[in-house]
């Protein structure tokens, strides 16, 4: 039992521990279908999507026949995967298939198939017309994402040339563009293609989605920074805001614990957007420190665990609003800097608590 437990009756660590759980078992369903011919590079998307080796065995296989969901391991993500559409069936039927999965689904918001990712291999320079009425008829279900994929960079001459003549046909996809992207590094003898593309592909499909399914999709991803800072100021801006509601009642010093139960959940909420692996215990105990928790608990009869001005016997909405958004922000700025880190090739220990709070410290404190 911690200081601020015995202190006030309330356990800051079961709580972040019980908010990630929550958050990790309970996040809302997301569904992909996954579309195109035969070696498009549907495994590769997905491991450069959600990282290395995440794709769901089977996924892309030569000997898929029909339509089969595989969860993403860990996570509340499944992918529909569709057979090669020139395995000697008609392509009505199969167009046929694709809707009717589709809307079977529909009611089911566990199932539900939030969107489709068509491929395009554009190493093969060319597209079918029926890839097009796949197109078309996926589009009248759901939003449809059309991936033009191994391309050799962002000035492959042969990749822009089927990009563009794909976009002025004018088919019904997201964002009116074809995305072309490499997934995952490409050596050709001493020469490595660097992934390219994925990050703008994550952004679209984020804005697309409904904002629950838009949660968990900016919390497993793995490419775009961008994604999670913007989901995890969105948490920010709704905390901030329920903050002042609580403060506004107004709250009696004695009762102040929602709000350290909000915040403690606001920074659960960041951990699992930015997808950072802590010793929850430790973290706990070390925010509190950082940001004077445990020393206004021992001021404060029975506890007053926030660190906030008060106005006679209530605590000030706008004060509460404005330190619960400061709070929220240098976690944000902490977690940022980890993942940059990362992203230019530091080795950071799969436990980055000490990081966290040490980052933390220095946007609090700053």
């Amino acid at each position: 039992m911690t200081s601020i437990e015995i202190a006030t009756g309330f356990d800051p660590e079961q709580h972040f521990t019980d908010e990630v759980k929550s958050l990790l078992d309970g996040g809302a369903r997301l569904n992909i279908i996954m579309a195109g011919k035969l070696g498009v590079g549907k495994s590769s998307l997905l491991n450069g999507i959600f990282g290395t080796d995440e794709a769901p065995t089977g996924v892309g296989a030569s000997v898929t026949t029909r339509i089969k969901r595989y969860p993403l391991a860990g996570s509340p993500i499944a992918i529909y995967d569709t057979p090669g559409i020139e395995l000697g069936r008609d392509h009505q039927g199969v167009i046929g298939d694709y809707l009717a999965e589709i809307r079977k689904n529909a009611s089911d918001p566990d199932r539900r198939i939030h969107f489709a990712l068509y491929c395009i291999n554009s190493n093969g320079s060319r597209y079918e017309d029926f890839e097009l009425d796949v197109i078309r008829q996926l589009a009248t279900e759901l939003p449809v994402f059309v991936v033009l994929t191994q391309c050799l960079g962002p000035e492959d001459p042969r990749a822009l040339d089927l990009a563009r003549k794909i976009d002025e046909l004018g088919v019904p996809m997201q964002e009116g563009h074809v995305f072309r992207v490499l997934a995952r590094p490409l050596t050709f003898g001493p020469a490595t293609l660097a992934p390219f593309g994925l990050p703008e592909l994550v952004e679209a499909i984020y804005r697309a989605l409904p904002e629950a399914a838009a949660r968990t999709w900016a919390s497993h991803q793995r490419v775009s920074l961008a994604v999670k800072v913007a989901e995890a100021q969105s948490v920010v801006r709704v905390n901030a805001a329920t903050a002042a509601g609580i403060a506004a009642l107004p709250l009696p010093i004695l009762d102040a614990i929602p709000l350290s139960a909000l915040q403690f959940s606001m920074l659960a909420k960041i951990t699992t957007t930015f997808g950072l692996k802590v010793d929850i215990k430790a973290l706990v105990v070390g925010l509190a420190g950082i940001m004077g928790i445990a020393a206004v608990a021992r001021q404060v009869a029975r506890g007053l665990l926030n660190f906030f001005p008060v106005v006679g016997n209530a605590i000030n909405a706008g004060i509460a609003a404005q330190i619960t958004q400061q709070m929220g922000n240098a976690y944000i700025k902490a977690g940022q800097a980890i993942c940059l880190r990362q992203i230019a090739g530091e080795t950071v220990s799969n436990d980055v608590t000490a990081e966290i709070l040490a980052e933390f410290k220095n946007m609090w404190q700053g």
